[in-house]
């Protein structure tokens, strides 16, 4: 139901492409140069990489790997064009993952395509079960740095995990492994989300840091100016399902802005691959630490299934009706009716007071947002979650969801 005093969202969808034999991820990044966001997509059931071109949509190959799970984008070689980094060979499920399982590889972009041509493959580094990818300047501002994060640990599914933290070398194209250095072994359990962005600035720092969602809650994970990383626990987020579900903490996690406060609130999953739709806001303005974070939940998407799992599976903040207070999707994979995209407008953040609407249909696995058709105005994009082992969705699609409800600048 919509608030009065808020605009009704609508978007208008798009599908990209469908019957799809794969889908687990989906990222934005313009990958020709050409200043439109195009789409780049993987999945772990036949491990095609792939990007679409916009406009149009043109589908072009990247590689086809083992088992691909997650991947960011930057210009790793310093030729001026996005490559990608991806973590592959997962092995068969995180119930199941031996030491040999879990490559790290960056994807050169070659600066020309055609429909038949890889692009070419690069080792990085072997670390068991790496889950999540994210670059940043997290430790120095000279060098790209990417940061790793498995999803379970070396000794088993609840057991900690390996976060490292790998520097680009300076003859990439030619390092057989990029140098690395562990960044925590003993803190974290099953991390299944990262947001990167500079949360110390306000305290001064020019570096980049990340809020983790793992099963101990959400933490904010930084690097101070005495060159130790720190950690700032926020919540234990939800801890009522673990005696049925096995599952505690929370799953995912993005951070929302309201007014001139960039840490106005934190959207969440919980727990891992969860039911629960929860919001934390503090009782001071503009810090991300040193406030006390209250948890409301909004909504609880069905009970958990056989393996302990519920449909929610992404979540994304942004300012969609553009009045300059974000927004936040939630992805949840299906079955209907938990499948699709809601979306979730804060009446009064502070006091947990939020409207829903949903606003897409198809099954959900990740969101990417952008401006896709250069409007001005926030667009979103989905990929079906089709992933052999935890849910197989019904029409597996990947679909663009064009903003018709915001103003559009003068």
């Amino acid at each position: 139901m919509v608030h009065p005093d808020v605009l009704a969202p609508h978007f208008e969808p798009e599908v990209v492409a469908r019957d799809l034999k794969d889908g687990y991820w989906i990222e934005a990044a313009d990958i020709d140069g050409d200043g439109r966001l195009d789409l780049v997509t993987s999945g772990l059931a036949i491990g095609e990489v792939v990007w679409y071109q916009n406009p149009g949509w043109k589908k072009y190959p990247i590689a086809t790997l083992p088992k691909p799970v997650a991947l960011d984008h930057a210009d790793i070689d310093g030729d001026g064009r996005l490559d990608l980094v991806i973590c592959h060979d997962y092995g068969s499920c995180m119930y199941n993952c031996k030491p040999e399982d879990g490559k790290i590889s960056w994807l050169r972009n070659p600066g020309t395509y055609d429909a038949k041509t890889d692009w070419d493959v690069h080792p990085v580094a072997e670390l068991m079960a790496t889950h999540r990818l994210r670059f940043g300047h997290f430790t120095q501002a000279s060098r790209l740095e990417l940061m790793a994060l498995p999803v379970v640990g070396p000794a088993g599914v609840h057991e900690p995990i390996q976060v490292m933290l790998y520097k680009v070398p300076d003859d990439v194209q030619g390092a057989s492994a990029w140098d690395g250095a562990l960044v925590d072994g003993d803190s974290f359990r099953i991390i299944h989300d990262v947001v990167v962005d500079r949360f110390g600035a306000r305290a001064g720092s020019e570096l980049q840091s990340v809020v983790l969602a793992s099963e101990e809650g959400i933490t904010w994970l930084h690097y101070d100016e005495r060159g130790s990383w720190k950690q700032d626990r926020f919540a234990p987020g939800e801890q009522g399902q673990v005696e049925q579900t096995h599952f505690k903490g929370t799953g995912n996690v993005a951070v929302g802005r309201i007014g001139p406060d960039p840490y106005a609130y934190i959207a969440t999953i919980e727990p891992f691959h969860g039911n629960t739709v929860s919001v934390y806001s503090k009782d001071a303005s503009g810090q991300l630490s040193g406030t006390q974070w209250k948890r409301t939940i909004l909504d609880v998407y069905a009970d958990p299934n056989e393996s302990g799992e519920g449909p929610g599976h992404h979540v994304m903040c942004g300012d969609f009706d553009g009045d300059g207070d974000d927004e936040f999707l939630v992805a949840l994979r299906g079955p209907m009716p938990w499948q699709g995209v809601f979306y979730y407008k804060a009446i009064d953040a502070a006091k947990g007071i939020w409207t829903k609407t949903r606003v897409s249909t198809p099954s959900a696995a990740r969101i990417a947002v952008g401006d896709f058709d250069g409007d001005g105005r926030l667009d979103f994009a989905t990929t079906g979650y089709y992933t052999p082992g935890y849910f197989l969705c019904a029409d597996p699609q990947v679909t663009v969801f064009y903003n018709r409800f915001a103003p559009v600048a003068a």
